[in-house]
């Protein structure tokens, strides 16, 4: 049975759980960034999600995009490696590239942030394989 009162909470706090996951990825816990926690982050959302919606709503939204998400973003961190190598140096030396001029909002890239997509790809896609599993066994 569902709760009328989780449903209304988890409408007010999934879209909170986005940014803030969005936030650490960007940011991370310390620095640079937080591919893993954001991961988790996410993976909570979808749980509650699943606890106010219905396991089957969000297994049928999820489906299409998870799949194959855990292999993406292993391959996104493992090609945040490669530019290092392409240089002749160590496997994830990570390079850093500002777009604009140097003031402060100058937008400023790194292979760090690359990796840590790929992280959060990997730990998102996983996590909701493994919840999608175990809603496939819940009873109903």
């Amino acid at each position: 049975m569902r709760s009328p009162f989780l449903s209304r909470v988890a409408t007010g706090v999934l879209p909170l759980a986005v940014v803030l996951a969005l936030f650490l990825l960007l940011r991370g816990h310390d620095a640079p960034g937080g591919g893993f926690i954001a991961g988790l982050v996410t993976a909570i959302a979808f749980v509650l999600a699943a606890l106010a919606f219905g396991a089957d709503t969000v297994r049928t939204a999820l489906t299409p995009i998870v799949c194959r998400m855990p292999w993406i973003g292993l391959l996104v961190a493992l090609a945040s490696g490669l530019p290092a190598v392409a240089r002749g140096q160590g496997f994830l030396t990570h390079y850093h590239l500002q777009i604009g001029v140097t003031d402060p909002p100058a937008l400023r890239l790194s292979t760090t942030l690359l990796f840590d997509v790929g992280v959060y790809l990997a730990v998102v896609g996983a996590a909701a394989l493994v919840l999608d599993a175990f809603a496939a066994e819940a009873p109903p």
